[in-house]
């Protein structure tokens, strides 16, 4: 009698958190999945397609460009953005005057807003006034439409986003750093191991677990990018910058295709979600 007044007890406390999560998160997806099958607009009356939508989905160029542009940013972003986080965290697990100040440094661009990010780097990019092409027509060399040109726009947006990204990074690493026993390290100095020895036989091995995380994370945060997209360049030039995020809300709001829009949305949860789960059975198997 004890255990299930127990059991009701607990049940009674999470409930709230259970209904926030259910109303928010489960029943709108379990409704966006049911909109996938329809042609819900404001335009005409809702009726079933069945699969029209997700038919008309693989054969839209649009859609294969937006998908195209998320797997290149999600490269372009992830892999530099771990790099740069490992080697900012070993700088700056070093002691040294100044430490705490660098650090914050590092991660101040992860507290700001992305707005105030994104207006920064548009002055930067500025075409004509911009502090960019000034040091470029400076160095002799021709200025760049960074947001203008379709062959590099998506370039500069990765820039920003590692930029912006790259300081939790390096908060995560620095945790694994300071959870790595110091004695390993004394141990492979009194065997005569050099720094670069000890960074790719000691380190980086004993970070796999942290890697892997920040792989998983990394890459389910680019899949999802919008708001870099939507305040720097609205997917121009040309659809350049289009990611399937952004490719959703303007089918959603600016052609009012939602069931079209849903049909991708759902798409695009399932490909994290198995994302999601490679991640946890390559988790279990390597045991990090």
């Amino acid at each position: 009698m004890q255990r299930g007044s127990t059991a009701t007890s607990a049940y009674l406390f999470i409930a709230p958190a259970l209904f926030i999560l259910v109303l928010t998160l489960l029943l709108p997806a379990v409704l966006t999945i049911g909109m996938s099958f329809t042609n819900v607009t404001f335009l005409r009356p809702t009726r079933l397609v069945g699969l029209q939508n997700y038919i008309t989905l693989f054969n839209d160029y649009r859609f294969h460009q937006a998908v195209w542009n998320t797997i290149v940013y999600t490269v372009g972003v992830t892999i530099p953005t771990m790099f740069l986080g490992l080697l900012a965290a070993v700088a700056v697990n070093r002691r040294f005057t100044g430490r705490v100040a660098v650090r914050t440094i590092f991660y101040l661009p992860a507290l700001t807003s992305l707005i105030a990010c994104a207006t920064v780097w548009l002055y930067l990019y500025e075409p004509h006034a911009g502090p960019l092409n000034g040091l470029l027509s400076t160095l002799g060399l021709p200025r760049q439409l960074w947001l203008q040109n379709p062959n590099i726009a998506l370039g500069a947006l990765m820039v920003v986003s590692i930029w912006r990204d790259f300081g939790t990074a390096m908060v995560i690493y620095l945790a694994g750093l300071q959870d790595i026993p110091e004695y390993v390290y004394e141990a492979a100095r009194i065997d005569d191991a050099g720094s670069l020895t000890i960074f790719f036989r000691i380190t980086i091995p004993l970070l796999s677990s942290v890697t892997f995380y920040l792989l998983i994370i990394l890459i389910v945060q680019s899949f999802q990018v919008f708001g870099l997209i939507y305040a720097m360049t609205g997917g121009g030039p040309l659809n350049a910058t289009s990611t399937i995020v952004f490719q959703m809300y303007q089918t959603a709001f600016g052609f009012t295709r939602f069931g079209y829009a849903s049909a991708m949305s759902t798409v695009l949860f399932f490909t994290i979600l198995l994302f999601s789960l490679i991640g946890a059975w390559v988790a279990r198997k390597l045991r990090v």
